[in-house]
């Protein structure tokens, strides 16, 4: 298999982290090329931490989010001939501190099951437009942090129409309707197939967030979400002991992510200690609840007993 990836970056302070880097080289190692595309206005010190490891650099603000990102990679490639020999073309984000396990295993499994796109999780619930509070619903669709086309798909004339159709919206959850879940729906309607790489907890909601553990100890999945450890989803999951689990069960460098912790990390962590295992049980209670007792469970959380929280 012949592979190019799009690689989207963003970065408050403008700089190209570590846990980025190691997450780059693990897809050049699969790929003829790999175009790097950052929302940041990078320096050159920045951009020269990728010789040997991208391409193709574009640095620009955008504010379309990683689908922009996504959109010029795509374009770079294709009106430079890129795409002509390439059998996969990966969309992948700094989102995820990856891979925690090899990409290589991932390829493999999924090359067996002979589909047109696919991705690593499937969220089964999305959201709709209704008024100015919009509606959380059923709409199955791949989670964009990692997907993968084939020859088929890329060069599909609704596929290129789709990622012409890429701009800046007012608010993140216009993103995710009209290009994480639109993108899946329409490849759907056109009659592509496709998969996910992990299947097991396809019935609740945030399973990247607030399964994270599980995600990695059982379906030994190759991404964390970076919002999970920097204490984004505080009121959906627990990180207690989360060195613990990156050491037992993979060979990621660990203070990659502490690092990257302690410059991006949202909150202070809770000065109100609870055991790790009363917290875990109360969040892994809270994740398997249905859809509507679990946001409310949230709230609750969040309002009124954020001593929980880490």
């Amino acid at each position: 298999m012949k592979r190019a990836a799009v690689f989207a970056h963003y970065d408050k302070d403008n700089i190209i982290d570590e846990y980025v880097i190691y997450y780059v080289k693990a897809l050049k190692a699969l790929c003829e090329k790999v175009i790097f595309v950052s929302c940041s206005v990078l320096p050159d010190i920045e951009k020269n931490k990728l010789n040997g490891i991208a391409d193709f650099i574009i640095s620009e603000k955008h504010n379309e989010y990683d689908f922009g990102s996504y959109k010029r990679g795509f374009f770079y490639l294709k009106n430079n001939g890129l795409l002509d020999n390439i059998d996969e073309l990966i969309l992948a984000n700094d989102s995820c501190y990856a891979p925690l396990f090899p990409l290589e295993n991932v390829f493999i499994e999924m090359e067996n099951r002979n589909i047109d796109f696919w991705g690593i999780t499937k969220n089964r619930f999305g959201i709709v437009f209704a008024g100015n509070k919009n509606k959380v619903c059923i709409r199955p669709h791949i989670q964009s942090y990692f997907l993968v086309f084939s020859t088929k798909v890329f060069n599909a004339g609704c596929f290129i129409e789709f990622f012409k159709g890429i701009k800046a919206e007012k608010t993140k959850d216009a993103v995710v309707i009209n290009y994480e879940i639109g993108l899946s729906e329409m490849l759907t309607s056109h009659g592509f197939s496709s998969d996910v790489y992990i299947k097991d907890y396809y019935r609740f909601n945030h399973v990247v967030l607030s399964l994270w553990r599980q995600l990695i100890t059982k379906s030994k999945s190759p991404f964390l979400k970076c919002s999970v450890i920097r204490l984004v989803n505080r009121n959906l999951t627990t990180i207690a002991g989360w060195e613990k689990v990156i050491k037992n069960h993979t060979n990621y460098p660990v203070e990659l992510i502490k690092n990257n912790q302690m410059r991006t990390k949202i909150y202070e962590f809770n000065p109100i200690k609870l055991p790790a295992w009363l917290k875990q049980f109360c969040f892994n209670t809270m994740s398997i609840l249905p859809g509507v007792l679990k946001r409310k469970a949230s709230c609750i959380i969040k309002n009124y007993t954020p001593w929980i929280m880490d």
